[in-house]
């Protein structure tokens, strides 16, 4: 039981690092108002106005850029995702039956007060998997148009 958690845990890492790590869908995921960059900027590098315009245009350039490089790997992505997707149902299928001889067992040991306590925290679980989980797939197949101005990411 422990090495399937830990082996869900490192898909779900893995994923995750994905995402991350993927500015098209980090920007997408983590929206930024491009405006207030550029207002950050004129303020941070004392543009004139002049260079304001310009600036601006720089980054819309490389959006437009980057969006369609993105747009290249998105069936990619989309194949990686609904792989992902297969593969988590067919395990949650598989350990179904080992859950529930788990319940069965538990049922019969435990008074209905802590089984009705049992059945209240698997709800709640199930609730905050169902909201919570990493939805890397959302948006995937779409051309994202807020993309077009994100300004490039850049690591020094």
């Amino acid at each position: 039981m422990i090495l399937v958690a830990v082996f869900g845990l490192g898909i779900a890492g893995g994923i995750a690092g994905m995402v991350w790590a993927w500015p098209g869908l980090r920007s997408h995921l983590f929206p930024h108002n491009h405006e207030s960059g550029i207002e950050q900027l004129q303020k941070t590098l004392s543009l004139d106005p002049a260079q304001v315009p310009q600036v601006k245009a720089i980054y819309e350039e490389t959006g437009e850029r980057s969006h369609s490089i993105h747009l290249q790997f998105v069936p990619a992505y989309n194949q990686i995702c609904n792989e992902y997707t297969q593969t988590r149902s067919q395990e949650r299928a598989a350990f179904a039956p080992i859950r529930q001889q788990e319940l069965d067992k538990l049922h019969a040991v435990l008074n209905p007060e802590q089984w009705a306590k049992v059945q209240q925290r698997r709800a709640e679980a199930e609730k905050d998997r169902a909201q919570h989980q990493p939805d890397v797939c959302r948006h995937m197949d779409q051309a994202r148009p807020s993309d077009q101005h994100a300004a490039p990411i850049h690591t020094h």
